[in-house]
Parts: C-alpha cells; structure tokens; sequence
C-alpha cells in the first residue's frame, strides 16, 4: 500500500493501478484460504467430538460420546468410530480397523460372546 501511494505522489499511475491490482487480488486470496482453513478446523472439531447413535427411553438419538453412560445400547453403522468400550449384542458381519490399538493392519472380526 505504500508503494502504491508512493507511485502516486510521483505521478507513475500506471505503476499505482497495477500495485492496488496486485493487493486486491493479495487480499482475495488470502480471504479464500482463510476461509477454507476456518472449514478444515470446523470439520476437525467435529472429528473430536464424536456422535454416537444411543436407543434411549425407546428413541434413537445421536449425542456426543463423552455422554455415553454405562447401560446405553449403541447403535454402530459402517464407517463409524467407536470411542467407548463396549459390549457386542447383536452383529452381523462385523469388522474393526484396529491399527491404532494393536498394530494389526487387517480387519479385525467381532462376535458376540456370553459372559459367564
């Protein structure tokens, strides 16, 4: 901006119009990106709240993980996280990815076992 009104105070308008071009597309630019980052951290305070799909007084209703209490049944879809440790008691085909705990890098198969 200062070489824009220094351009000006020297009469070089043709140095001035392309310097305040140059800021404006600058400023541009920088809104875009800022608003895209400010998307990417929205989008990433979601990944640390998770929802989870909870069957409570008979209605099935999503709430944060951080108040799953013990008794909840936990309705799990594909492509979920689980976030809580939990109890299978009713599955169909169920697999986990979990790389994070034990290092295995294959899908883990999940049963339902009786506890005794």
């Amino acid at each position: 901006m200062i070489a824009t009104a220094v351009s000006i105070y020297l009469q070089d308008y043709r140095g001035a119009s392309i310097l305040a071009i140059l800021l404006m597309i600058n400023a541009c630019i920088g809104y875009f990106q800022e608003a895209k980052a400010e998307r990417i951290v929205q989008s990433l305070k979601k990944m640390l709240y998770p929802i989870a799909k909870v069957k409570r007084n008979g209605k099935l209703i999503e709430i944060k993980t951080s108040e799953l209490v013990p008794g909840d049944i936990v309705f799990v879809d594909e492509g979920d996280n689980i976030s809580a440790d939990m109890r299978v008691i009713e599955e169909m085909n169920l697999q986990t990815n979990d790389f994070s705990l034990t290092g295995e890098s294959s899908p883990v198969n999940k049963y339902v076992h009786v506890i005794k």
